[in-house]
């Protein structure tokens, strides 16, 4: 038997999606120090989506007893526009170059970002784009950074132990600095396996596809943040199988995983050579206090030894290194 790939369908007027983008700041200067509080803003409207439009409507009835735009075929994906997101922020950071060998930044970002469906997504129900509208998987509520270089004050040139070309061997040109950064958990999605409830997944017999679905939500999922742990990261008895002829009732996005605290430290020491010839030692650190950062915990309710159990480290954020605690040490010639 021959099976033939069937091409996604374009809308013939297909727009070319856009993005508006605003944002608002206040700046001031005092004590050697600037701040800044900003808004920032981003809408992405005509985004290009993708639907079934050979679904048949979810009901009681069995797949194979449908009818369908064309019969003879499985799914055929659509592609039209519609799609979005809407993003905003606010951003409160503190910034201080050097001043009496000290600098450092601090941001802190409250922000929420609302869409439905990027393109290579397909949403559950055909007929409904709306219901996948949701909070962004990766975009966190709460995130903080920071950073820090202090030159500390002794040898030539400082406050303390300036006399002496041993003592400024031994006490001059350190350096201590470090990065910390703080995220909130990503917006996870329940999910359920079993027999297709709608009948809107493609079988070619009576008995129902398998299929993997959000389930219904029944009440708030997430425990009080000093309530999880990492067996129990989220209450599974919150979500249901779906009701029989109708998708389920829990949003993308309302399971909060775990949030990320990783410090990073460095240790320098500089050794004037000659006038333009410096020698400098460093070590380094990644997840200096060996925090854990744990991986985001199975939410597929049917998995039941498996489902809000979080089974790895490593965490989810994508810009710093979370694994164990990790050292380096280095020498570098710079003239």
């Amino acid at each position: 038997m021959t099976t033939v790939g069937i091409p996604a369908a374009y809308r013939k007027d297909l727009r070319v999606p856009y993005s508006m983008q605003y944002n608002f700041t206040i700046e001031h200067e005092h004590w050697n120090t600037g701040f800044r509080l900003s808004y920032i803003g981003t809408d992405t409207r005509q985004g290009e989506w993708g639907y079934n439009i050979n679904q048949p409507v979810a009901d009681g009835r069995l797949y194979v007893d449908k009818p369908r735009l064309f019969p003879n075929y499985p799914s055929i994906t659509y592609i039209s526009n519609g799609a979005g997101h809407n993003y905003n922020s606010l951003t409160a950071s503190v910034e201080r170059r050097f001043y009496q060998d000290l600098s450092y930044q601090f941001s802190y970002v409250l922000a929420r970002d609302i869409g439905d469906l990027e393109r290579g997504e397909s949403p559950e129900d055909a007929y409904n784009r709306k219901r996948e509208k949701a909070v962004w998987l990766d975009i966190p509520t709460h995130r903080i950074t920071s950073n820090f270089v202090w030159r500390l004050p002794f040898g030539r040139g400082r406050k303390f132990l300036t006399r002496g070309w041993l003592t400024n061997l031994v006490a001059g040109g350190w350096e201590l600095s470090g990065v910390y950064s703080i995220y909130s958990g990503q917006f996870l999605t329940p999910l359920w396996t079993g027999p297709d409830p709608t009948g809107t997944a493609f079988t070619s017999s009576r008995t129902p596809a398998q299929v993997t679905i959000r389930p219904d939500q029944l009440r708030n999922a997430n425990y009080p943040y000093d309530q999880r742990t990492v067996n129990k990261w989220f209450d599974a008895t919150a979500f249901g199988a779906p009701q029989p002829g109708a998708f389920g009732t829990a949003a993308k996005g309302v399971i909060i995983g775990p949030g990320s605290n990783i410090f990073n430290a460095g240790l320098s020491k500089n050794f004037a050579v000659t006038e333009r010839l410096n020698l400098r030692w460093e070590l380094t650190s990644t997840n200096t206090f060996n925090h854990p950062n744990w991986a985001n915990p199975e939410v597929n309710i049917t998995s039941l030894a498996q489902v809000g159990v979080v089974s790895g480290v490593g965490g989810v954020a994508n810009l710093d290194q979370s694994g164990p605690r990790s050292l380096r040490m280095g020498v570098r010639v710079e003239w």
